[in-house]
């Protein structure tokens, strides 16, 4: 018997060919509980960077999606289209694998080992294993599955000169 999808899950996939069909990267989404409000983020991005219309036509495009779709509950809730940002977040496996030998911040569901907080720079992946190396140089082994949040960790400096 198969398993009945969630709405996050019925969400994501049709966000995800609504961002695509428009021409842009669907990187991800998540939803956020802010004081009283809920809060459907959606993180869209493309190779010359995201501007205010494109996450405007996208915004348009959810909206009607989600006004016309019978699997969303009639729960009131804000959309937010936005570009990714310095501080990318890592919603896949393939988030971490296409970032390896980045600087990242990785927040797990639970603690292991006391720990629930790691920062590091992503040395590999094998199967559904993230390997962090910290700066002492100690590799962590986590599992893909008992991440709550993951994000690049931006480094540099916006106005240096480029050569």
């Amino acid at each position: 018997m198969q398993r009945k999808r969630t709405v996050k899950e019925h969400l994501e996939e049709n966000v995800h060919k609504i961002v695509d069909s428009l021409g842009y990267e669907f990187v991800g989404l998540e939803f956020d509980q802010e004081s009283a409000r809920s809060v459907l983020r959606v993180y869209i991005d493309s190779l010359g960077g995201i501007i205010v219309r494109d996450c405007e036509s996208v915004s348009k495009k959810i909206s009607r999606f989600i006004d016309e779709d019978e699997m969303v509950p009639d729960e009131r809730f804000f959309l937010e289209v936005s570009s990714p940002g310095l501080n990318r977040p890592l919603f896949q496996l393939l988030d971490y694998e296409r970032y390896q030998g980045k600087l990242v911040k990785i927040r797990l569901k639970s603690s292991v080992n006391g720990q629930r907080k790691f920062k590091g720079t992503l040395s590999g992946i094998s199967e559904d294993v993230i390997h962090l190396e910290d700066e002492n140089g100690e590799i962590h082994n986590i599992l893909f599955g008992d991440i709550l949040k993951g994000n690049i960790v931006f480094q540099g400096d916006l106005f240096e000169k480029q050569n």
